[in-house]
């Protein structure tokens, strides 16, 4: 199973638009978690329809920031805990992965009003003391001082509030993948700014065994923060994707769909000074991640024409 936590920055224009279709198409999410929306009440209809997400629950922006928004495929059922515009709290069943309790995450952007995330984070935690809980989001805090590159050092209180809140909620940070900075304020020189500021919680009951769960950092997708994807296997351990290595072959079908023209788009670089070798580089580039979408967004057609098939000839 799939789960992928994203701060959006912002979800109102087709730019912004065109960059989420390109996250769900390249990780292919079973469930989504996005923060910062800045959508009004009743935009969910459109996400879920247009990205094929038939479940899903939306907490509108308030003024003009905020919002959250998670999304589910068809498989995963939810129970809805409870909600507000800095949590969406759940239990979540998916095919075979026992049920586990979810809480999508978003830390109040206000240093001073962050105090009251906390207390909803352990509320969340006595909902199920004893149930596999996995937390993750944009928790607007560090946890080390080492988290931080650049800009004034973090309060000290601010980062005990943190530890204490993990540490009262039995909630371990699960090891990552990718670049340690999840976080940019995008300045240049001397006033650019990092941090870990997205992070992936598991408590003990998450799995059993020796593996834990691993987060992977990913790419920006042209907001400030970047996305974090975890894939859990039955047992809440980490899931390897297959790789795909047959010959490459542009389908025409793929000419129907903006998902392929997005991923062109990303993946094909500009470079004047070695233009032969850019170029294949791109091509590789583009052909490894049009194979990966083909597979998780048409690898069952086959099946699917089969039993067809079988359905026609036994009428």
């Amino acid at each position: 199973m799939n789960l992928v936590s994203w701060n959006a920055r912002g979800l109102g224009n087709p730019s912004a638009f065109r960059f989420l279709r390109l996250l769900i198409s390249e990780q292919a999410p079973c469930v989504l978690f996005l923060m910062e929306t800045k959508l009004q009440a009743g935009s969910i209809n459109k996400f879920r329809n247009s990205l094929h997400f038939p479940n899903g629950i939306e907490v509108p922006r308030t003024g003009l920031g905020g919002g959250l928004m998670l999304i589910l495929k068809s498989k995963a059922d939810v129970v809805i805990n409870n909600f507000s515009p800095n949590h969406i709290d759940c239990f979540i069943e998916y095919q075979d992965l026992s049920s586990f309790h979810f809480t999508g995450f978003y830390g109040h952007p206000n240093s001073s009003q962050r105090v009251l995330t906390w207390t909803l984070l352990r509320r969340c935690y006595d909902i199920a003391p004893t149930h596999p809980w996995l937390v993750l989001g944009d928790f607007n805090e560090i946890l080390t001082h080492e988290d931080k590159v650049g800009g004034p050092p973090r309060n000290n209180g601010q980062i005990q509030a943190f530890q204490t809140t993990i540490d009262y909620c039995h909630l371990a940070a699960a090891a990552y993948e990718g670049e340690l900075i999840t976080w940019t304020n995008k300045s240049q020189g001397l006033g650019n700014v990092k941090e870990r500021l997205d992070y992936g919680f598991f408590n003990d009951f998450w799995s059993e065994s020796s593996e834990k769960p691993i987060i992977q950092h990913l790419n920006f997708y042209h907001s400030n923060h970047r996305a974090l994807k975890l894939m859990v296997s039955m047992a809440g351990v980490q899931q390897i994707e297959p790789s795909y290595k047959s010959q490459f072959r542009f389908e025409k079908i793929w000419l129907n769909n903006q998902d392929c023209l997005d991923i062109i788009f990303k993946n094909w670089v500009s470079n004047t000074l070695n233009a032969i070798s850019q170029t294949m580089s791109n091509l590789q580039s583009c052909a490894t991640h049009l194979q990966s979408w083909h597979h998780h967004k048409y690898g069952n057609m086959k099946q699917d024409i089969k039993e067809a098939h079988k359905h026609v000839e036994g009428l």
